[in-house]
């Protein structure tokens, strides 16, 4: 129960971050706010990054592992902004839930895991969720529905590197790093997009480098409680949190489209989950 709290912590965190980077990007270039994701992050990490300085905490196994896996975050972060500065809140989120089946996908063709017919279907089913939400034909498909699939195909990328640190590097470890190569590569880039925020806006920034470090911080203690598989199901309770601030804060609410779309996604998923947890058991996966 511990873990099943950290870990609906650490999504209700980034549907906050979610939100206040929305509110963000109407004003300033995704460029600039995925700067301040990171780099706020970055300042409220240095203090675990100096408890493990003195021992040796900060050398990698897989230097180039952490590099790719924080590259892809910050990228993945930046599709999702452009994303949200234009489509409701709702509908990229729910379009970000075709990543965990992704996974799925990459790792057969990229790792060469035995994916059975069953997750198959579902992977496609699930695809089929993301037609229907986008509509292609119906004038939703644009460049910026694009950018959501980018971040989706980029965030299940970010997972299977993920996986494969998580053997060889401790969790805090992998924490620094993605706070502290987020903020460097946007802030080589973020003089090109720069305006200056307003004080408000400073205090938002803050927020959602605050956020993000909570978030990932809780998934941390989730994940060290409670088993990947039992804890994945209740990432999908980000949709109706994601939705309310959507709400709350734009008047924006999804369409039946999407909500179908999203419930097929989610139903995908959850299945895939199910049946990895159900071979793991029985010594098959």
């Amino acid at each position: 129960m511990a873990g099943i709290g950290f870990f609906l912590a650490g999504t209700w965190s980034f549907g906050v971050l979610d939100a206040t980077a929305k509110l963000l990007t109407q004003s300033y270039h995704p460029l600039q706010v995925t700067w301040g994701r990171f780099f706020f992050a970055f300042v409220i990490v240095l203090p675990l990054a100096a408890r493990l300085w003195p021992a040796g905490g900060l050398v990698s196994r897989r230097p180039g592992l952490q590099l790719l896996r924080a590259t892809l975050l910050a990228v993945v972060n930046f599709l999702f902004f452009v994303a949200i500065q234009h489509m409701q809140l709702a509908e990229v989120q729910a379009i970000s839930f075709i990543a965990p089946l992704l996974v799925t996908a990459l790792a057969a063709l990229l790792l060469g895991e035995r994916v059975g017919p069953r997750r198959w279907f579902a992977v496609a089913i699930g695809l089929c969720g993301v037609l229907a939400i986008i509509r292609p034909g119906s004038g939703v498909l644009t460049w910026v529905a694009g950018f959501a699939l980018a971040q989706a195909m980029g965030n299940a990328l970010f997972h299977l590197v993920t996986r494969s640190i998580s053997a060889h590097d401790p969790p805090q470890l992998t924490f620094v790093y993605t706070a502290t190569v987020g903020a460097a590569a946007a802030t080589l880039f973020v003089p090109v997009v720069w305006t200056w925020p307003t004080p408000l806006d400073w205090s938002l920034m803050v927020l959602t480098g605050f956020m993000g470090a909570v978030g990932h911080w809780f998934l941390i203690l989730a994940y060290r409680r409670t088993e990947a598989s039992s804890l994945a199901p209740y990432m999908y309770l980000q949709l109706p949190w994601i939705t309310f601030l959507g709400w709350m804060l734009f008047g924006d609410l999804p369409d039946l489209w999407t909500l179908a779309g999203a419930a097929v996604v989610i139903s995908s998923g959850i299945y895939v989950f199910s049946r990895e947890r159900y071979l793991r058991s029985v010594g098959r996966l």
